[in-house]
């Protein structure tokens, strides 16, 4: 009886974690004054209310920075695309009260530095740190993370990231939330280079790097 128990839980477990999946759709309607537009759909949700939140550092800095300033227009829906009641609780944290185990976030985001923390979003060259971007979940960190951009026409749509990829060249995932946060992303006018490397073991690896700049092939070089 206590391992049918043990084994039902177990069960139900699982089909939670299945259940629980995170989206973001990024678009840039207003990228010429430095906008994007997210769209964070969460499935998979407890009853509990829903908190969101803005990260307050970023991977390989060590000090604290205020991105949820940068937030703004946010707003909520469930799955049929009704409205739901968002509350600020602080000044990067945002609850959902009440909803029926699917909530989509969306806001928008400023973003006119671009450097090794923040985010610079220009219609020709986009530059995301994702601590500095996106919103996430609390509760859910350990939730699978697919991501698709939808870019400006001006924009030559090349993408530099460590995202996976999938069959569609702006669609990618993650398999949770400390690997997205930790890859940083690109999108312009993107050239690559790569070389093979040899550890000192003998191991094989592929060095590959991604530099955008107006400069001809052989300045790349």
């Amino acid at each position: 009886m206590k391992k049918l128990f043990l084994s039902a839980v177990l069960l139900i477990w699982v089909i939670t974690l299945s259940a629980q999946k995170v989206s973001y759709l990024v678009s840039f309607p207003n990228a010429v004054h430095h906008e994007a537009q997210i769209d964070l759909t969460v499935s998979g949700i407890p009853s509990t209310p829903a908190q969101f939140r803005m990260s307050r550092s970023s991977p390989g800095r060590y000090a604290t920075h205020e991105f949820g300033k940068n937030v703004y227009d946010v707003k909520a829906t469930d799955a049929d695309g009704k409205t739901l009641s968002v509350v600020r609780a602080d000044g990067d944290i945002y609850e959902v009260p009440t909803h029926k185990g699917t909530v989509t976030l969306s806001y928008t985001l400023y973003g006119n530095y671009a450097d090794g923390t923040y985010a610079g979003i220009d219609p020709e060259s986009i530059h995301l740190n994702m601590p500095a971007v996106f919103m996430w979940m609390q509760g859910l960190e350990k939730a699978p993370i697919s991501i698709r951009f939808v870019l400006p026409k001006e924009n030559r749509g090349i993408v530099a990231t460590q995202l996976v990829t999938t069959a569609d060249p702006y669609t990618f995932t993650a398999p949770g939330l400390q690997y997205f946060m930790d890859s940083p992303t690109k999108i312009g006018d993107i050239h690559f280079r790569e070389w093979p490397l040899i550890n000192p073991d003998g191991s094989r690896y592929t060095m590959r790097i991604a530099l955008e700049a107006k400069a001809t092939e052989s300045q790349f070089d």
